[in-house]
Parts: structure tokens; C-alpha cells; sequence
């Protein structure tokens, strides 16, 4: 009633005069209720825009939780938005990953080491896939467990002694500029016969690496090396089909370097491996 006295040119000191209404009061009340409408409006419309944005990284990362989701739009596209919102959306939109819960019974695990800085533990470990009129692929990996890095891979026709060592001589001489034997560096693998072979061991102890293989009663003395690979898998060969070992080898590549400079890692805060490293200026720490 205030506004349509208002537009007829009556003053508001006026208006509520006429209709009885104490003054202080109306602007209370005005200042707390906003303008229900023109908000929604506008929340509808940021979703709506949310929704294309979330709905494309979703094409392209089909096992991305809304929390990842969440740290690549607000660390990578500069928006500020919250879990809940990003949660509302797509569960609103039947966007949310379809997870199985499993009960597994086991008995008590001996405890996983825990680094304490860049190059203390790495991991290591070789995973297949398989290729279009090429056949099988091994690609071998070694992951720093500190900052969660793909420090050196190789990818092969094969999976032999010298791929697994040219993975790890890749990570050393990249990452390790005063020699493996100034960082105390551990490297843990499974007990396959390529880490196990009387050559790799050799190659380890010349490089004064302490390598460790994982016990047979406990599954997740390498988990970390493990789940990249989960991830590698999910990301990369799960969505696409290679025809040729050149395809398959670039989008290795690719991968590799989009998880070390932007993938969101929800053990360091959903941050990527190289903005982990760079916010706490931790590369190449003896």
C-alpha cells in the first residue's frame, strides 16, 4: 500500500501517517525482507548456468563427487561456489556418481608408511590395458605419496625389468637433481618379478634407494600407487577406445600431465600435485 501511495507522489513520512503505520518499523522491515522474487530469480539463473558447467565436467570426468567438482570450479574457473550448492545440483539432476558399499571383514593391517616430505616414499606399479590392432599395454608408474605426483611413467608393448627401471630412472633424474642418495628415499612395490628381479634390485641398491615390497597380508601397502591407477583407468581407457599405440601413448601423456598440474586430490585439500607443491614451496626438498 506504502509503494502505490509512494507512486502517486505521496512522501513515505506521509503514507505512513495515513495508514498508521510507525515509520522506524517500515524501514525494518524493508531493509530485512529483500525482494523474495528478484533473489530467486537470480539463484535460479546462477544453478541453471552452474548446471551446463557441471554437466560438461561430468562428461568429461564421469567419476568426479560433487566435492571434486566442486574444487576444480572454484580453484580452475575462479568461482566461488559451495559443496552444498554443488551438491544440491546434482542431486537434483541425478548427476551423482553411483557408488557400491562394500562390507569387507579383515584382519588387523600392518600400518602404511607415512612420508614426511617430497621424496621420502614413492610408490611403484604396472597396470594394462588394451588397444585396438595393437594388443596389450603396460604402463609402469612411480608416484611420490608425499605430494601424490606422477614422477616418472613408461608406457610399452611390454612390461619387462627395463620398462619398470626406465620409470624410475625418469623420476630420479627429474626429481631427485642432487642424486637419489641425498633424500633417503624409500620405494615401495608389490613383489612382482619385475621390481623383484636381480637386476632392478640392483639398479635400487646403486642408487642407495631403499626398496620395499608389500606384504602378502596387507593389501594397502601400496594403495596410493594403486588408486592412481583406479583413477588412470576411470579418466582415460574406461571413456575412450585406441587404435593405435601412438593414440593411446599421447593420451597417457595428456593424462598424466592434466592429474600432476590440475586434478583436484582430496588428500591435499583439493589441490593438484604441482599447485600442492608450489603453494608450500616443496620441490626438490632434501
Amino acid at each position: 500500500m506504502i509503494e502505490q501511495l509512494k507512486s502517486e507522489g505521496i512522501s513515505i513520512n506521509n503514507s505512513c501517517k495515513i495508514l498508521s503505520i510507525n515509520r522506524s518499523n517500515y524501514y525494518r522491515n524493508k531493509k530485512e525482507k529483500p525482494d523474495i522474487l528478484n533473489v530467486s530469480s537470480r539463484g535460479t539463473k546462477e544453478n541453471e548456468d552452474y548446471l551446463e558447467i557441471i554437466k560438461q565436467i561430468r562428461t568429461d570426468h564421469h567419476f568426479w563427487g560433487y566435492r571434486r567438482i566442486r574444487a576444480y570450479i572454484k580453484y580452475r574457473l575462479k568461482a566461488n561456489i559451495s559443496n552444498n550448492r554443488v551438491y544440491r545440483i546434482m542431486k537434483d539432476n541425478d548427476l551423482m556418481v553411483k557408488t557400491k558399499k562394500y562390507k569387507a571383514k579383515r584382519k588387523p593391517e600392518t600400518a602404511k608408511p607415512k612420508p614426511g616430505k617430497p621424496n621420502h616414499w614413492w610408490g611403484t606399479d604396472m597396470t594394462k590395458f588394451y588397444v585396438n590392432s595393437v594388443g596389450w599395454l603396460y604402463l609402469v608408474i612411480v608416484l611420490d605419496w608425499y605430494t601424490k605426483k606422477v614422477v616418472g611413467y613408461k608406457l610399452n608393448l611390454r612390461s619387462k625389468t627395463e620398462d619398470w627401471l626406465d620409470a624410475l630412472n625418469m623420476a630420479v633424474e627429474i626429481n631427485c637433481p642432487l642424486g637419489a642418495r641425498e633424500y633417503s628415499l624409500n620405494l615401495m612395490s608389490d613383489n612382482g618379478s619385475q621390481p623383484t628381479s636381480a637386476k632392478y634390485e640392483k639398479e635400487t641398491a646403486l642408487l642407495e634407494i631403499n626398496h620395499i615390497t608389500t606384504s602378502y597380508s596387507n593389501p594397502k601397502g601400496n594403495a596410493d600407487t594403486e588408486r592412481f591407477m583406479r583413477t588412470f583407468k576411470e579418466e582415460t581407457i574406461y571413456p575412450n577406445d585406441f587404435d593405435s599405440f601412438e593414440e593411446a601413448k599421447q593420451a597417457v601423456d595428456d593424462f598424466i600431465a592434466f592429474y600432476n598440474q590440475k586434478y583436484p586430490h582430496s588428500a591435499l585439500g583439493y589441490l593438484s600435485p604441482v599447485d600442492f607443491e608450489n603453494l608450500n614451496n616443496l620441490k626438490y626438498v632434501a
